[in-house]
């Protein structure tokens, strides 16, 4: 019997409706897929892959773009168990990865290397700093992370320097544009991409080489795109231009969950589709299989203000379940405690923890959350937190790998030149950079070219060292020796694992244990292929994003925003802080365009609860140390009161061990005023932020290591444990009972 079905055609293998059907076994032009929240895109793009080859055509002329690399990679494994044969050669991963492929291959027409490197976030920002140092720019008057969002939306919108030459106005925009041209010349020079070239490199090459273009045209026979609604103007034009003229292209996607027009993404795309492709065959996935029917009511009813949308309403069979709840909190402590003692409630029942989200617009919004499941010893687990590839010892262990591969990256070279100490400081730095000019070649090449006592004798033995090590190592990977045992040898011969036993500190125990997971993660990614060079690794976490990085723990409650929940589903959602100033937030307020997009983020928090919604807004909100007046969401005012059931909290105050009371009825709401003194009830201290003895952020003061500040805190009561940052660039792991810090 198992047989006989797995011989049946994949589209009579997958449980499809008629629509889901229908849109897979189309193929005569462009389709276009609105694909509401939970209504089976997943499972109608997969379908439709795996129906493909079995029609015929090859896996490696089928191009698929994602969104994360976790979907990109379960995909591909769903595709194979339908078709039954390897898919090694299908094209499938994010824009950024399949442009980055394309450019390994193509890159020499850019004067480009196929070993560059990926700059992430991080590593831009410090070259930026480095660049406005050069230029003798102020970084206060410019701050490094503003000048990247503007070079970010020129390169989104393809434009070179030179392009924009004619066209800037005003002094900051022509001192952005020099600071532009000064970095892609740094980036150029130590052979290096950021994010946002990939995808503009990649529309460069084929607008300047119509031979390259014609290539991959002709390749891919179908190229099918996930997620078109978030899709920027680059990547619209990366995909015209593969397309051309077959129209053999299949988009899925979802106006109403647009969420990242503030990084680029044009809404514009898939709503004018029919008109970029004719002859485009729509198709409405409407029925919903996640959410219950009261949720999908209220949900539908939050989007239908938006004015720019397709016209569509999601429907489910599920007409059981509970209504949504409307809670109103008196505070933001108030709420997260409040849903602290909710969830152990939840807990009891069926509900593991893991099925629970806290969704919120900002990360700060985290906080108090965080302290009240300490205070109640729920676990839990920060989405979007620093990343385990952003930690400081996986990153100088990056650092080193890279510069294996790419020995022109300057700036991961600047970062291990004296980690572990080697008296190789500042001095011994610009003496390096020194020789680099002379040379016309990077920092690492110098070394490996120069004679050692030419840089100093009293760097002699530092810069020996280095140039040892890097040739063990370079010698090591062109032997073709395995990336695991190339770490592994890199941190012994280094010294870096040394460095670390010899703190013999618990922050240094954690950093061995992260460098140990990145052994053991290159070990895995090894073993599960033949040949698997370092470079690739180097490129697969280069575009590791945090929802890549994230695994849904059974027992630990999720805490993440609005954006980084996208795509996922949980069967109880807490949907906090919706306020006028979080949710839309408050530089949204004059732009109608901004406040659409606001509204979409909304609902695409409400279509991730599967059987449970709970939505919350406060009277008042802790801000800057003062207690300040809120009003609720303006996207709560259109939803018919008939659709939810509400509940106004604001009128109970926490009584200590003995649950709630009703608050003074002396208290009111009309007259806020700003501080905490509003509120004259003694119960009220329950809900102070000095109740929390520590918490993350909070500055500090030790008589031994001096001022500084809380990043983390785990454990609770006597195994309290603190991470603190202090001014003198140190970071310790204290035992909270034991830190003894005076008040700052």
């Amino acid at each position: 019997m198992i047989e006989n079905f797995q011989n049946l055609p994949v589209i009579n293998r997958m449980i499809l409706n008629k629509v889901q059907r229908e849109a897979v076994e189309y193929c005569n032009g462009p389709q276009l897929v609105f694909a509401g929240a939970g209504t089976g895109k997943t499972r109608v793009l997969t379908a439709k892959i795996a129906f493909l080859i079995e029609k015929g055509i090859n896996p490696w002329q089928i191009l698929a773009a994602t969104f994360t690399n976790k979907s990109a990679g379960e995909m591909r494994q769903r595709v194979e168990n339908l078709v039954n044969v390897s898919v090694d050669g299908l094209w499938i991963g994010t824009f950024h990865s399949l442009c980055a492929r394309i450019l390994r291959r193509e890159c020499l027409n850019i004067d480009y290397t196929p070993s560059f490197t990926i700059y992430d976030r991080s590593d831009q920002i410090s070259l930026l700093k480095k660049v406005l140092k050069n230029l003798e720019i102020d970084d206060r008057s410019m701050p490094p992370k503003q000048i990247h969002n503007a070079i970010s939306k020129y390169k989104n919108l393809c434009l070179l320097p030179e392009d924009l030459q004619n066209s800037v106005k005003g002094y900051y925009e022509q001192e952005v544009l020099r600071v532009y041209k000064s970095y892609q010349e740094m980036l150029h020079k130590q052979q290096a991409m950021d994010f946002d070239d990939l995808l503009m490199q990649t529309v460069l090459i084929f607008r300047k080489n119509e031979n390259v273009l014609l290539k991959y045209r002709n390749m891919f026979k179908y190229v099918l795109v996930d997620e078109y609604q978030d899709t920027n103007y680059t990547q619209f034009l990366f995909l015209k231009m593969l397309v051309g003229n077959n129209n053999k292209i299949f988009v899925v996607g979802d106006d109403d969950q647009s969420i990242y027009g503030w990084r680029g993404a044009q809404i514009e795309n898939i709503l004018s589709f029919e008109r970029q492709y004719p002859d485009t065959k729509v198709f409405k996935l409407e029925q919903n299989y996640r959410s219950t029917k009261h949720i999908l009511d209220f949900a539908n009813a939050a989007i239908m203000d938006n004015k720019i949308r397709a016209s569509k309403k999601l429907w489910t069979d599920r007409t059981s379940g509970e209504k949504v709840i409307l809670t109103r909190y008196r505070d933001n402590r108030q709420e997260a405690e409040s849903i602290a003692k909710k969830i152990c409630s939840i807990n009891d029942t069926k509900t593991m923890l893991g099925e629970i989200a806290i969704l919120f617009r900002t990360n700060a919004q985290s906080r108090s959350f965080e302290e009240a499941f300490r205070k109640h010893r729920i676990p839990y687990v920060l989405v979007g937190g620093t990343g385990f590839y952003e930690r400081a010892e996986v990153k100088d262990c990056i650092a080193y790998l890279r510069l294996i591969i790419n020995p022109c990256d300057d700036e991961s070279f600047g970062r291990i030149m004296n980690v572990p100490a080697r008296g190789l400081g500042d001095k011994a730095r610009d003496t390096l950079i020194q020789s680099s000019r002379k040379l016309n070649c990077s920092m690492l090449e110098a070394l490996m070219r120069s004679d050692i006592s030419a840089l100093g004798s009293r760097y002699q033995k530092g810069f020996s060292d280095l140039k040892s090590l890097f040739e063990i190592l370079i010698e090591m990977e062109k032997s073709g020796e395995s990336p695991d045992e190339i770490l592994k040898q890199l941190l012994h011969f280094s010294g870096y694992m040394d460095m670390l036993t010899s703190l013999n500190t618990e922050e240094a125990s954690a950093r061995i244990e992260n460098i140990n997971e990145l052994i053991n993660a290159l070990t895995i990614w090894s073993s599960e292929g033949q040949n698997r060079k370092l470079s690739s690794f180097l490129e697969e976490i280069s575009l590791v994003s945090d929802v890549d990085c994230w695994e849904k723990k059974e027992n630990s409650v999720n805490l993440m925003t609005l954006h980084c929940a996208k795509g996922l589903e949980f069967k109880h959602i807490f949907l906090v802080g919706l306020e006028d100033g979080i949710i839309p937030s408050r530089q949204n307020f004059d732009d109608d365009s901004a406040i659409e997009e606001e509204r979409r983020l909304f609902y695409v928090g409400l279509t991730r609860a599967m059987e449970n919604l709970e939505c919350s807004y406060v009277d008042y909100r802790w801000r800057f140390g003062d207690l300040l007046p809120s009003t609720q969401s303006r996207f709560l005012n259109t939803i018919p009161s008939e659709l939810y059931n509400y509940i106004d909290s604001s009128i109970f105050i926490e009584n200590g061990s003995n649950g709630f009371k009703p608050r003074f009825e002396t208290e009111t709401r009309e007259k806020p005023q700003k501080k905490r003194k509003v509120f004259n009830d003694p119960g009220f201290d329950d809900f102070s932020q000095d109740t929390i003895e520590f918490r993350m952020g909070q500055h500090v003061k030790h008589k031994t290591y001096g001022r500084g500040r809380i990043l983390s805190i785990s454990g609770f009561g006597d195994d309290m444990k603190l991470t603190v940052l202090f001014n003198n660039g140190s970071r310790k792991k204290l035992m909270a009972k034991f830190a003894n810090f005076e008040s700052v």
